[in-house]
This record gives C-alpha cells, structure tokens and sequence, in this order.
C-alpha cells in the first residue's frame, strides 16, 4: 500500500512540475469552509509542492514505524513481549497494515489536494472539494480502529491458549 501511495505522490509531483510555469504567480494557500480560496501566497517551490513535502515526510514515517513495533501503542501492548516471537508478530501484523493503509489514505489525499490547488490555481475549478480530505480522514480513522481491534482480539486469544 505504502508503494502505491508512493507511486501516486511521485505521479502527481510530476504532473505538478509541467505545471509549474504555466502557474500564475499568485497561488491559493488557504481555503474557507465553501472551498474557495481565501488566502494567495507567492508561487514558490514550497508554496506549489509543500503538501507533496508532507505526503512524503508520511510516507518515510510510516515505513519506519512498520518496522518498529515496539513502539506500537495499542491496549495490552505490555503484554506481548510474554508472547513467543512467531505470535508476537501476528498481534503486530494488523498494526503494520493499519499503518500502511494510514500514510498511503493521507498521501494520497494530500497529492489529490495538491491537484485542487493547482486547478483552482489556474482557473479551472472555482474552489476545491472537501471529498479528498474527508476520504482521507475516514480511512485513515478506520484503518487504525481496524487495526488495533485485530491486534487486541488476536493477543488475547493467543493468551487465551496459555
């Protein structure tokens, strides 16, 4: 999932770097609550691709999470470390995938966000759709309520069979 995020923010970076001359130099950097841009800033590499920034700072984060379970936070974490090795990772399992699912529903959300802006940048939008961030925050909310609950139930079932 993570590899699909990446490819997709890569994507969207390279459809942002052809558009990036035709841009005026006047970009929205704020939104209100209809969608409408509210705030312009200066055009600059950061003011154009600052939300790509973020999806691949998420990106790099969650990967290096995935291989640090130890640093999972979920009820009844203290007690896997009882667990032998092979069922250690099968309470982790769901975790790392909750975590995949999380920076690939945000960086996708941000590249599609980025779109926006730079449509509405253009004039060819008016204002932008909530609909990629709501996507985003629904997934990513469901993915680690998905998660954690599978995680829970398999540690307990595991220490159920001691």
């Amino acid at each position: 999932m993570l590899a699909l995020a990446t490819l997709v923010v890569l994507w969207v970076l390279g459809k942002g770097l052809t558009l990036y001359d035709r841009l005026p130099e006047s970009v929205p950097t704020h939104f209100g609550p209809g969608g409408a841009p509210n705030a312009w800033g200066h055009k600059s590499v950061f003011s154009v691709f600052g939300l790509l920034m973020v999806a691949g700072v998420v990106l790099a984060a969650m990967a290096l999470l995935r291989m640090r379970p130890r640093w999972y936070n979920f009820p009844g974490k203290e007690r896997v470390p009882r667990l032998p090795p092979e069922q250690q990772a099968q309470v982790h399992a769901p975790l790392q995938e909750s975590l995949a699912w999380l920076g690939a529903s945000i960086a996708i959300g941000l590249s599609l966000f980025s779109q926006a802006i730079w449509a509405v940048a253009l004039g060819e939008r008016g204002r932008i759709s909530p609909l990629p961030i709501v996507l985003c925050v629904v997934t990513s909310i469901a993915a680690v309520i998905i998660g954690t609950i599978v995680a829970v139930r398999r540690l307990r079932a595991f220490e159920e069979q001691v």
